[in-house]
């Protein structure tokens, strides 16, 4: 089936960034990387150019909450790295995940609770999947949306892999699998808790309940 929990790594400072990584590193295939400009949202994150290498055997994610993401790309530039563009952003999606794929990059499309499933659906062929927003992009620890599980469900039927981001949190994991998603990615319900691995294994068993009860 493929569930998977995704440690969401939202950091100010580089020593942060390597301390998170380190926490989950051992129980965990991939990291989603929040990346802010500041404009795009209002918050903003640690700069790409001061981000430490991601260890080997590690696969990388960035969420690119950002005016420009093909800029962010070029600075970021990790090969083989899968980057989550929101389609808000770009003034024209196909054009920016050929751009992504000519930049040695994986594209996936991201989109925030106002935007519907269709600005996605017409581009599954070309991406790994769709990140739908189940908060509003900008802030770790804010309430999830469960208006957003229909959308979740048309891209699921479409034939989209589906990644949910905001709100991540023991039930709403289940509610959001039930609908269609197979990745979690989760900040504050990992990095705020004393045992992160504990806290992955929670995650992952109550996305897994979504379906042993179908």
């Amino acid at each position: 089936m493929g569930i998977e929990i995704i440690p969401a790594i939202l950091s100010y400072t580089k020593e942060d960034f390597e301390a998170k990584v380190r926490l989950v590193q051992p129980y965990v295939k991939r990291i989603q990387i929040d990346v802010m400009d500041g404009k795009f949202v209002r918050n903003k994150t640690l700069d790409p150019a001061f981000f430490p290498p991601i260890p080997s055997g590690l696969e990388a994610q960035y969420h690119l909450m950002v005016e420009d993401p093909l800029d962010f790309v070029k600075k970021i530039s990790h090969k083989g790295a899968i980057y989550e563009v929101h389609v808000e952003a770009l003034e024209d999606i196909g054009s920016a995940i050929s751009q992504i794929r000519k930049l040695g990059g994986k594209a996936a499309l991201a989109l925030s609770p106002d935007t519907p499933a269709q600005a996605a659906i017409p581009y599954l062929g070309q991406i790994s999947h769709v990140l739908v927003m189940t908060v509003y992009p900008g802030f770790s620890g804010q309430k999830y949306l469960a208006s957003m599980e229909p959308k979740i469900k048309e891209l699921s039927l479409a034939g989209a892999k589906v990644e949910i981001d905001g709100g991540v949190e023991v039930g709403t994991v289940r509610r959001a699998a039930k609908a269609g998603a197979t990745m979690f990615a989760a900040a504050s319900a990992i990095f705020s808790k004393p045992d992160p691995k504990k806290a992955i294994e929670e995650l992952l068993q109550d996305a897994l309940s979504a379906h042993s009860s179908a």
